[in-house]
């Protein structure tokens, strides 16, 4: 039987509309994340402690229980945040972070100097290409263990039930080259790789799939696409994915308020944390011990006039921020753009 696990409360509530790419900064421990919509840099010092209360499986006794971090009730007071005049869809860190990433943004990858709302463009990937350049941006991304940094692109905005399939992967080496890995991207969502290296899994959300690629990391190359995992839900989309160091996936997915994780060779589901927030957007491992997850979330109203209130809170608790642990797991330390430059 797959354990399933109910996560009742929130950490953080800064009340995103798009909350993503959440991002832990091990030297000195503090998490940021993104609003894309609001086109925020959100960052917050974790306290040194913090309480957790105990839950265990609500469907399988044998299971061993989770660790669930209270609600921090000041913490949204003391959120720091730099606002941009476009959206940003992930970020990296660098040697110089928490002062510095670099990020995808509206046009290609750029350096964000945190309390400086202006973007430093590395590239701008779309430059020849007007129409692109006016409709798609960066969403999510990750650096490799050598200091690649992987993003894709999506419509910004789109009428039909799905966007066309018009964006592309991109990579961007430490010497500032831009290279296309592939074509044909709807949502590029999460993107990490195991200990070794060796395999990349990616998500394309309305694939409903996690596709693994056999990885060069000589050469920051992919072959041999496959699919690992796929949510045969209706409504439900794999979004964010993070990887743990002994090797299970943990995939949010859109629509569904949960997080799965999922064995990376097999493929075979092993546990559900059901969250209250139907938007669940990304997972990140952080903390002193990198063995908690942070999972972002999405607002159930996106809209960017949307003021949060208690009502509809009761109902949808999306654009907040959750952490709890996940017993015998941690994470990956996170790849650094290794750039030559960063001025």
């Amino acid at each position: 039987m797959v354990a399933e696990y109910y996560i009742p409360n929130v950490y953080i509530s800064p009340h995103t509309l798009l909350g993503e790419g959440p991002t832990y900064v091990p030297s000195s421990h503090e998490l940021y994340f993104v609003d894309i919509h609001r086109q925020t840099i959100n960052g917050i010092a974790l306290p040194d402690s913090a309480t957790t209360k105990s839950y265990t499986s609500t469907n399988e006794e044998s299971a061993p229980a989770i660790e669930v971090f209270e609600h921090w009730a000041d913490g949204a007071k003391d959120l720091r945040t730099t606002q941009y005049d476009e959206p940003i869809g992930v970020l990296a860190l660098t040697t110089d972070s928490p002062s510095t990433f670099v990020v995808g943004a509206k046009h290609g990858f750029a350096m964000a100097k945190i309390g400086d709302s202006k973007l430093k463009y590395i590239v701008d990937v779309y430059s020849t290409d007007a129409e692109k350049h006016a409709l798609l941006r960066f969403n999510d991304g990750n650096v490799d263990s050598v200091g690649r940094f992987f993003a894709g692109t999506m419509m910004q905005k789109w009428e039909t039930p799905a966007p066309p399939s018009v964006g592309s992967l991109f990579r961007l080496d430490p010497d500032g080259t831009v290279s296309n890995i592939f074509d044909g991207c709807q949502v590029p969502n999460g993107l990490c790789w195991p200990k070794d290296g060796k395999t990349m899994f990616y998500v394309d959300s309305f694939s409903k799939t996690v596709w693994k690629y056999d990885y060069d990391l000589s050469q920051g190359t992919v072959s041999d696409k496959v699919a690992i995992f796929v949510i045969d839900e209706p409504n439900m989309y794999p979004d964010g994915m993070t990887i743990s160091a002994q090797g299970d996936l943990f995939i949010a997915v859109w629509g569904g308020g949960r997080v799965l994780q999922c064995d990376s060779n097999t493929g075979k589901l092993k546990a559900i944390y059901k969250l209250p927030a139907a938007k669940v957007t990304c997972p990140t491992f952080g903390g002193k011990d990198m063995d908690e997850l942070f999972v972002t979330t999405a607002s159930a109203n996106e809209d960017l006039d949307y003021i949060w209130n208690e009502e509809d809170a009761k109902r949808d608790q999306g654009g907040e921020i959750f952490r709890f642990k996940v017993p015998g797991h941690s994470g990956l330390p996170r790849g650094v753009y290794n750039a030559v430059v960063l001025n």
